[in-house]
């Protein structure tokens, strides 16, 4: 399947100057790669990735519209190889991500986007958790993309304090979109 393109107000397609005049900055670029089909049963999720996205490099600091991202969303067979081969572990998992380069600010006049990375969503184990945790998929799966999205800005949860401060992001990236803390009780809210 060929890669899906988002374009919005707030995102570009590769080689979109997006009606940009010198000078300015580019957009948010976020390249969304649909390989398995059922994650098009998720009804508003593709189109919430770019929002999501330009949200989290927001909230870590980094100018949405300097900056790019690609997102697959994939099954687990090929997130399980994409997690044997680069990561040496025989599972598949939720979300994996990875970072281009050391997340930067673009240089001063560029009209490229940085590109910080790719993050590659499991669609069964994504369903299976959200189930798990009795939360509607399309939460889960936007917790997930705002997770991996913050992985290719810096942020990481090998310590206590790292994933508290991770943690603490998400709930509020997640929460300016309707989306209840996905570590938390509280009760599921509707999307706006």
């Amino acid at each position: 399947m060929t890669p899906e393109f988002t374009n919005s107000p707030e995102t570009s397609v590769a080689g979109d100057d997006g009606g940009a005049t010198q000078g300015e900055q580019p957009r948010t670029c976020v390249d969304i790669s649909i390989e398995d089909e059922r994650w098009l049963s998720i009804e508003g999720f593709c189109g919430l990735i770019p929002g999501l996205t330009e949200a989290t490099l927001d909230a870590a600091g980094l100018a949405p519209e300097g900056h790019a991202v690609s997102v697959a969303l994939l099954s687990d067979a090929e997130v399980h190889s994409l997690n044997k081969t680069f990561r040496g572990k025989d599972a598949p998992t939720n979300v994996l991500s990875f970072p281009s380069a050391p997340a930067v600010r673009p240089p001063k006049g560029s009209r490229e986007p940085v590109f910080l990375g790719d993050v590659a969503l499991a669609y069964e184990t994504v369903a299976h958790e959200a189930a798990e945790q009795e939360k509607p998929v399309l939460h889960h799966a936007a917790h997930l993309v705002v997770h991996g999205v913050l992985h290719l800005s810096g942020f990481d949860h090998e310590t206590g304090a790292d994933a508290e401060r991770m943690e603490a992001a998400e709930r509020q990236i997640l929460g300016k979109s309707g989306i209840p803390d996905p570590y938390g009780d509280a009760g599921l809210v509707p999307l706006t």
